[in-house]
């Protein structure tokens, strides 16, 4: 009986993006729409971290939005790849009823 060599396929990393806003709320509007898939509790911090997936069809991208431990004001939004779409059209639509938007 032969033994056949599988080769390790290496996974290709995605594109990582962090930002720190300050903010009251901890998920920002950013013009994509994201179903949460999980929440875990992070040693040191009494903030959970929270799991997005885009909602685009073939669209890989994740989201992972935290609150920073040494000032809770502060919420980090972590992106891991990049879309292969325009954002949805509900900011747009959002803009046009409320140009007050368009200033953040």
């Amino acid at each position: 009986m032969k033994m056949k060599k599988i080769k390790a396929r290496r996974k290709v990393r995605e594109p990582r993006f962090c930002f720190k806003t300050m903010s009251e709320v901890d998920v920002l509007d950013d013009g994509y729409k994201w179903r949460k898939y999980g929440q875990k509790v992070v040693k040191n911090t009494q903030h959970p971290r929270s799991y997005y997936r885009c909602t685009q069809d073939n669209c890989r991208v994740k989201k992972r939005v935290e609150r920073l431990a040494e000032d809770p004001r502060m919420v980090i939004t972590t992106y891991e790849g990049r879309h292969i779409h325009s954002p949805s059209h509900d900011l747009e639509e959002m803009c046009v009823t409320c140009p007050c938007l368009l200033l953040l």
